[in-house]
């Protein structure tokens, strides 16, 4: 009778460690020094694998990711402390890819735009947080290139610039709070060059600068 008791005994612990071993190789949750959950989610060989979950100190929602085998992949949304949703972003193999979104606190898109491996690319725009448009502009590798456009909270156009290389090198066109046409010129390595002509309210050059 005793043999088999030490038996059972022996046979639960070892069933008990296994189904240890199994939850932790599965899922992990990590704790704040004041026991409240940290992060959530689950486990592929000790790496952080499928849908993570991370929380702020207060307990509130911080971040969902995705991994694959420790590796970002797949959607990511962040959320400030109140839950509010301040960005979705797409990842593969760890590096921000394709679309991403960020938002203001009341829902209204920030900044929309595409990744190409970690690096901004395409044409991004911005937004006022009442929903008109602030900035509108391209990248390439990550730094602004061609023409940008940016708008006043109202919606009006007031400045156009051309970039190379994130420099502002190239025509320029400025716009009063009207909207109607200031200025034209050019700029190089940032600064304004050459001759700029300055216009009156009916669109007609009133005086010329050369820089």
């Amino acid at each position: 009778m005793q043999e088999q008791l030490k038996y059972l005994v022996i046979f639960c612990s070892l069933f008990v460690q296994i189904t240890v071993f199994a939850q932790m190789n599965d899922s992990m949750i990590e704790r704040y020094p004041n026991g409240k959950v940290k992060a959530v989610g689950g486990l592929k060989d000790h790496e952080k694998d499928g849908e993570w979950k991370f929380y702020y100190p207060t307990g509130a929602l911080s971040a969902k990711e995705e991994y694959d085998e420790g590796i970002l992949n797949g959607f990511a949304h962040y959320y400030d402390t109140l839950n509010h949703l301040v960005a979705k972003e797409q990842w593969q193999n760890g590096l921000e890819q394709d679309s991403a979104w960020y938002y203001y606190e009341n829902g209204q898109v920030k900044r929309t735009g595409v990744y190409f491996y970690g690096m901004y690319k395409g044409i991004w725009h911005t937004y006022y947080e009442n929903g008109k448009i602030k900035t509108v502009g391209g990248y390439t590798n990550g730094t602004p290139n061609g023409l940008w456009k940016f708008y006043s909270a109202n919606g009006l156009l007031t400045e156009e610039y051309t970039y190379v290389d994130g420099v502002l090198n190239g025509p320029a066109k400025l716009y009063d709070k009207k909207g109607l046409l200031s200025s034209t010129g050019n700029m190089e390595k940032d600064l304004p060059v050459g001759t700029w002509q300055y216009y009156n309210k009916k669109g007609k050059v009133k005086k010329t600068k050369v820089y």
